[in-house]
């Protein structure tokens, strides 16, 4: 870990380029070069402004700028921290996975599963073509963590049926983990998926350390064209970014 000084920092080179630009520049050639790397924890900004003879709010914008850009982050009431450099983006949001595993900052290191047999209700019935109430639902909720931190939840529900048809049983974590984490995704061939966010206030109750949260819900279309599975994910704007291959409509 780096210690928490600037003094060796490179300085302002005074060119005619806004001040935030220069800092910003300044800190991802550092990460760029391996002077910082994963994990390290960047001085206050109150000693970065001091090194750069600057006021605070114009190393705050630089630091915001870094973390939009996914070079940095802060949790709350945390030091800003380096992120992750081999996970950004590698897997485009246009490819099927799941994305509480493959969009992390950081590597994702326990996923805590619980599982169950229901009734499909009328929105998820509604969404897999399926009739309400008559159709019996596995539930696979998991939630996610980075050591410690919960970063994400998600919610699977699949027809009973596809657990028959591989002779799976529900008290199988193992076979369940794998179809959580990448078989049901193996059998599909597209989905349809919504992208939404919740504010901190509203989403309390789902993410303990009042985390803004980033929503994403699809279905998964199968082979024959029809809708086989329902997903729900729930994952803190702080610990996930995504990449889009955007092409000519």
């Amino acid at each position: 870990m780096i210690s928490m000084t600037c003094e060796n920092w490179p300085r302002l080179e005074g060119a005619d380029i806004p001040i935030y630009v220069q800092i910003y520049d300044i800190i991802f050639q550092m990460i760029q070069d391996g002077i910082l790397h994963e994990g390290d924890c960047l001085p206050g900004e109150n000693l970065l402004a001091a090194h750069w003879n600057v006021s605070r709010t114009t190393v705050r914008i630089a630091i915001r700028k870094l973390e939009e850009d996914g070079y940095l982050y802060k949790m709350q009431g945390k030091r800003t921290t380096v992120a992750s450099r081999t996970s950004r983006f590698d897997y485009g949001l246009q490819w099927l996975f799941n994305p509480c595993l493959k969009s992390c900052i950081s590597p994702v290191s326990r996923i805590a599963l619980e599982s169950n047999l229901q009734q499909c209700g009328i929105y998820v019935a509604e969404k897999l073509d399926l009739n309400a109430f008559s159709t019996v639902m596995v539930a696979v909720n998991a939630n996610y963590f980075v050591d410690e931190n919960l970063v994400a939840t998600s919610v699977l529900m699949f027809h009973n049926h596809f657990l028959e048809q591989r002779n799976l049983s529900l008290q199988d974590e193992a076979a369940l983990r794998e179809v959580l984490t990448q078989g049901i995704y193996r059998q599909a061939i597209r989905a349809r998926c919504e992208l939404t966010s919740v504010t901190r206030e509203a989403d309390a109750s789902e993410m303990p350390d009042g985390e803004n949260a980033l929503i994403i819900e699809e279905v998964l279309i199968g082979a024959d064209d029809t809708p086989m599975a329902y997903c729900k994910y729930r994952m803190s704007a702080n610990w996930y970014r995504f990449a889009f291959d955007r092409k000519p409509i």
